[in-house]
């Protein structure tokens, strides 16, 4: 009998761990669509939404590290090796994420998970969002 109580304890705590990390990923669904929700209705298509989503992870990310490295992560991903000549596209784009920086520091900053993926699939006229996040290492 102490044996079975043993294993059922020992079920019933990975199971409310799992429960935990499922709902630590739905929450972080919830927070990035809440984070993108002001641009959404700039999308018109589920390939659209996929971008805004992308620069989203992005910016949310870029906003974890400290100010001064900041620029350098924001160059390194807008650089002429990875979006081509055109510094007009560089320019806007960087515009962009400082700006969703600006709106991660100013609205989120409870949240400090690390955006290691996410998905996004179209259901008909809707989307689903899953969102793998880590806490951030040093």
């Amino acid at each position: 009998m102490g044996k079975k109580s043993i294993i059922f304890s020992e079920l019933k705590r990975l199971d409310k761990k799992q429960s935990l990390l499922n709902h630590d990923e739905k929450r972080m669904s919830k927070v990035l669509e809440n984070f993108l929700q002001p641009y959404i209705h700039l999308t018109s298509n589920c390939v659209e939404k996929e971008k805004l989503f992308t620069l989203g992870v992005i910016a949310w990310n870029a906003s974890l590290y400290p100010e001064s490295e900041r620029a350098d992560i924001i160059n390194l991903l807008f650089s002429q090796e990875v979006i081509g000549d055109d510094s007009n596209v560089q320019d806007e784009l960087t515009d962009i994420i400082t700006g969703l920086i600006d709106r991660k520091l100013n609205f989120f900053t409870d949240y400090q998970r690390l955006i290691v993926d996410f998905k996004l699939e179209e259901i008909g006229q809707l989307y689903h969002l899953s969102v793998t996040s880590q806490e951030k290492t040093s």
